[in-house]
């Protein structure tokens, strides 16, 4: 194996898990943005909801990527750099961008969050409530999806940029498959913080259902669409533990049986699934999320 083909030696445990919690924050932070522009006031329970979610999600990323590089106290090298003694913003590498990525979306996720806690005065910050009307919440909204949606898929294409013949040669599709579970884990997560926080608006919890169907069905399509692509190397996937992970856990538990769950109660004419079973599977995708990231992180790496 030449230089160019070592693997990157990341560990499940910081880049699996970061790679999980940032896409259920950005995941959910659309969500809850596609609920503010054209939910015209009626799906304000989801979009509380999601900006609820994403911002403490999202707490839990930094952690992981400071712990991952082994030397925490230089983790401010992937922002800056120094040239003459005075520090530049660092956009030299995927790492970078992605960490300054990171911290738009994090302002943009940290503000919805506040606002959501002055809204529904569970806090009170008046000087906080007349700045932040000064800009219409859409354009917070705006700007946090896109850098959301590119946290998302950015670390797909984390894995693509490396000379590892898995992720290499399924570029832009592990990135585009990192997008839509996020979509996917980040509406479960939100379908169970608002089963927890007791709002259950049918018409609401209808458009969870479809929007389930369709995303279940586009990862489906990605999942094949990346075994075809990675021709001869896919057989990292369909041998040992990261198989079971990756065909069990993520295609089977997290999407198939959801998606054939979803179907059945639509074809039996019923909108809406049982809660204990919505519940289940609300959770198997959050499961299958996580087992889809680590398996295809330690695949890559054989």
């Amino acid at each position: 194996m030449s230089p160019a083909a070592h693997a990157p030696g990341w560990e499940w445990f910081y880049i699996g898990l970061y790679f999980f919690f940032a896409g259920v924050s950005a995941g959910a932070y659309f969500i809850g943005s596609l609920a503010e522009f054209f939910g015209g006031g009626r799906h304000r329970g989801i979009s509380r909801t999601a900006f609820y979610i994403a911002f403490p999600t999202l707490l839990l990323t930094p952690p992981l990527l400071v712990g991952d590089l082994g030397q925490p106290l230089r983790f401010w090298h992937l922002l800056f750099h120094a040239r003459s003694g005075f520090p530049y913003i660092n956009l030299s590498s995927p790492m970078s961008v992605g960490s300054w990525a990171l911290v738009l979306y994090g302002a943009m996720a940290f503000l919805s969050f506040l606002d959501n806690l002055v809204v529904e005065g569970k806090i009170e910050f008046a000087p906080f409530a007349k700045a932040y009307s000064l800009v219409p919440r859409k354009v917070y909204a705006a700007v946090g999806s896109v850098a959301g949606f590119f946290i998302a898929g950015y670390t797909g294409v984390l894995l693509n940029v490396t000379s590892r013949p898995l992720w290499a040669l399924t570029d832009p599709l592990v990135g585009a498959l990192f997008v839509v579970s996020a979509g996917s884990t980040g509406a479960a997560a939100i379908y169970l913080v608002m089963k927890w926080r007791q709002i259950h608006p049918a018409p609401e919890l209808e458009e969870f259902e479809r929007f389930d169907r369709i995303v279940k069905v586009i990862e489906i399509a990605l999942v094949v669409a990346i075994v075809v692509a990675a021709g001869k190397y896919a057989g990292v996937l369909f041998r040992g533990t990261y198989a079971v992970m990756f065909w069990v856990g993520a295609v089977l538990l997290g999407t198939l049986v959801p998606l054939a769950s979803n179907l059945y109660a639509h074809r039996r004419g019923h909108h809406l699934r049982s809660e204990p079973a919505a519940g289940l599977m609300a959770y198997l995708v959050l499961l299958g999320g996580l087992l889809l990231r680590i398996s295809l992180l330690q695949a890559g790496q054989l």
